[in-house]
């Protein structure tokens, strides 16, 4: 169960790390921020099924 938590743990700083990361340096780049919002949106939905995951295995 630890090692499951620190996993997520990991996880999540990837993501919200990446989120930063990516638009203003891997794509700083591109003329138009397209990139950067499709980047962007891609995140929030794999956020958003990482937190449903999350929470679907929460008990008590």
């Amino acid at each position: 169960m630890q090692g499951q938590l620190i996993g997520w743990a990991i996880w999540f700083f990837v993501i919200v790390l990446s989120a930063f990361t990516v638009p203003y340096y891997l794509l700083s780049n591109v003329a138009k921020v397209y990139g950067a919002f499709l980047y962007w949106g891609i995140f929030a939905i794999v956020a958003i099924i990482s937190v449903g995951i999350i929470t679907s295995k929460w008990r008590d």
